[in-house]
């Protein structure tokens, strides 16, 4: 069964053409291992095209689907039969280190965004893309890692790191606020004056439509709808924007070519330079540029970070969004939409002010004016579009352990730039989650008006609206017993690939991880399996009893007959809830691998023809991907000794041979069976 035939959807070809491609390369390896090293040289240049090939399907698999694509990786048994020159272009595990920068792109007209998180690596490396193969990975893995420095462990493609186990990824902790370039962690504060440098560019082929002073006053006003102005009112004065706005500079790029975004930056910045204005002495940097219609985006900016670029120079909405996310925020969404929170800046780019989980994320709130409700009652609940003094709390905050998020609670009134709040949004209270630091995304979970009820029947929280006058909301909360609702188990399989000779036994790791709530209790999870034709499998336990938020492992045998052909094969393990219908599979790969070529071998003692007498060390060097099973030594045919460990050595009494030439052979036996050996001639003398 080729491994492609059980996977359906838009990988399917990718995964075939990964397929063929590795079965073309393990067969040009075998050729290689086979050829004597004298002859090696006419196949060198196919067999690094032919890695240079299976690395461009692999790569495109991986933009599809990471978790198959991880599957179909090369084992390090074989990876290591490949000379320098064609093992480049094939995945390595390496270990690496810098600071991990989310890379956030915004399509506003088409409701969608891109997360590229980046690997900007420590002095004289390269910027290398990140991507989670691990089933387990969630958004907040990829989030926390945002901002932050971080040493991973993962398998290198091309300029691409995947984690294969987020356990892998260790984070230093995160220092300080926002302001210098850091991650917000928990009970840090974003704040300072963002001293911004923003520069405009024209295309060789299209001009920009707004003027530097325009983009100045947008930026950097005191009053009205301005990004200075959206974020002193939000934060409550913790946070501002001052700086300048310099250009146009006309640079040698076009609208229609490639969005090299990173290349107008640089040109952009050499510009400014040319013209007396130093980019280094600002903290962050804003490039407008004319649209480029290969981009996709009006605006894209590091979360955190210092650089953000804006397409769309007459929208204040969009400089007040891309700045944000350099401050570590990120998208106010609602479950069924990225931009779908009209209450923030961080939703569809109005200017209108905060919501209320950001503002407590990002630490704006005063002191008292958060309140952690555990109980159930009745909580007077200010409006948070006010700075001015409050009596009562103006954001309640409920845990949601299921998840171990939360619920933020707040209302808003048409005070400030609230004034430009949706009718909507205003004298309703508003109900939102996210996780409770920063960078993450909030989402908008419902508007509810005087008598309308938010529940949470998994958690047993319920929120009603009881009435709003005067700026301030009655809050009713209560607290029952949590339901059990059910999820889909996480399936992982490590390694997802390994090779294995027909008629030799493999082993992967299976482990199951209960997603349902703490209500469900310990549930009975079953484990099968799907094979090609030729393929036996157990699994050391078929059924794990898994308690609501544990995990549990086993492990899963795979056998191919010894008449299965050489090539790469699919497996499918599956998982299923007990309690309930359907499954989750996970896919794994066995390369099976005839390997006929025997192990490397060399006699490093004694020197051939030299003269030798008394007790002679003979010692050996024998290596092979497979393993050495065996080194044997022999003297004018009669077996003097074995060694099963490195160094491979024996000691020959040639006190006990008549003087004359003797032939000392060496024989290696690798893990498939393969010998080699080898044969030089001393002189004894007494």
């Amino acid at each position: 069964m080729p491994s492609w035939s059980s996977h359906v959807g838009e990988s399917l070809s990718a995964d075939q053409a990964v397929v063929t491609a590795t079965d073309q390369l393990v067969a040009a390896i075998g050729r290689w291992q086979r050829t004597p090293p004298s002859q090696r040289a006419s196949q060198l240049a196919s067999l690094v095209q032919l890695a240079q090939h299976r690395q461009e399907h692999l790569l495109q698999l991986l933009d599809q689907n990471a978790t198959v694509g991880a599957a179909r990786m090369l084992p390090q048994s074989l990876r290591a039969k490949l000379p320098p020159e064609a093992a480049a272009y094939v995945e390595t595990e390496v270990r690496v280190s810098g600071t991990a920068l989310a890379h956030v792109s915004d399509d506003f007209a088409g409701a969608r965004s891109h997360l590229a998180l980046k690997l900007h690596g420590d002095a004289g490396t390269a910027t290398l893309q990140v991507q989670f193969a691990d089933p387990s990975a969630v958004e907040r893995d990829v989030h926390g890692m945002s901002g932050k420095r971080a040493s991973l462990v993962a398998m290198r493609v091309g300029d691409r790191l995947v984690v294969l186990d987020k356990k892998q990824v260790q984070l230093e902790a995160a220092g300080g606020t926002s302001v210098t370039g850091t991650v917000v962690g928990a009970g840090s504060v974003v704040q300072g004056n963002q001293n911004t440098l923003s520069i405009l560019v024209n295309f060789s082929d299209r001009l920009l439509t707004c003027t530097a002073a325009d983009v100045s006053a947008r930026l950097f006003g005191s009053t009205g709808a301005t990004v200075n102005n959206n974020y002193r009112e939000s934060s409550r004065g913790l946070v501002s924007f001052s700086g300048r706005a310099v250009g146009p500079f006309t640079i040698n790029y076009s609208s229609t070519g490639s969005c090299d975004y990173s290349a107008w930056a640089s040109a952009a910045e050499a510009a400014a330079r040319a013209a007396g204005v130093d980019p280094s002495q600002y903290q962050r940097v804003n490039y407008v540029t004319p649209p480029n219609g290969t981009c996709g985006w009006s605006g894209l900016a590091y979360m955190p970070g210092r650089q953000s670029w804006v397409q769309a120079c007459g929208a204040t909405g969009v400089f007040s969004h891309e700045l944000g996310h350099n401050l570590s925020l990120h998208h106010a969404s609602t479950p069924g939409a990225e931009y779908g929170d009209g209450s923030d800046p961080m939703g569809g780019a109005s200017v209108v002010d905060h919501n209320g989980a950001n503002r407590v994320m990002a630490g704006w709130m005063p002191a008292g004016s958060v309140v952690d409700v555990t109980t159930g009652s009745s909580y007077a609940l200010a409006t948070v579009s006010t700075n001015a003094p409050a009596a009562s709390p103006q954001v309640l905050r409920i845990a949601k352990p299921d998840t171990g998020e939360f619920y933020y609670v707040s209302l808003r009134e048409r005070l400030n730039l609230d004034g430009n709040l949706g009718s909507g949004y205003v004298d309703v209270v508003t109900v939102h989650r996210s996780t409770g630091v920063l960078p993450t995304r909030t989402y908008l979970m419902q508007l509810l008006a005087a008598g309308q009820s938010f529940q949470d029947p998994t958690n047993g929280i319920t929120v009603t609206n009881q009435g709003v006058a005067g700026g301030t909301a009655t809050v009713g909360v209560s607290f029952s017993g949590g339901t059990c609702a059910r999820s889909a188990p996480v399936l992982a399989v490590s390694p997802s690939s390994r090779t294995g000779a027909p008629g030799a036994t493999v082993s992967y790791g299976i482990t199951v991880s209960n997603r349902n709530s703490p209500a469900c209790g310990t549930g009975t999870f079953n484990l099968a399996q799907a094979l090609p034709a030729g393929f036996s499998g157990a699994f050391a336990a078929t059924s794990l009893a898994i308690a609501a938020g544990g995990s549990a492992s086993t492990t899963w045998s795979v056998t191919p007959s010894a008449q299965v052909a050489q090539a790469t094969y699919g497996l499918d393990a599956a998982v299923s809830d007990a309690a309930v219908a359907g499954t989750v599979t996970a896919h794994a790969t066995e390369i099976v691998y005839v390997d006929n070529s025997g192990p490397a071998l060399a006699i490093t003692s004694p020197v051939a023809n030299s003269t030798v007498s008394g007790k002679v060390p003979i010692t050996a060097t024998a290596s092979d991907s497979s393993g050495i099973r065996v080194v044997e030594f022999y003297v004018n045919g009669g077996q003097i000794g074995r060694d099963t460990g490195s160094p491979f050595a024996v000691t020959w009494n040639s006190r006990k041979a008549t003087p004359g030439v003797y032939t000392i052979r060496v024989v290696a036996t690798d893990g498939a069976g393969n010998r080699t050996e080898q044969s030089i001639s001393v002189n004894v003398v007494k």
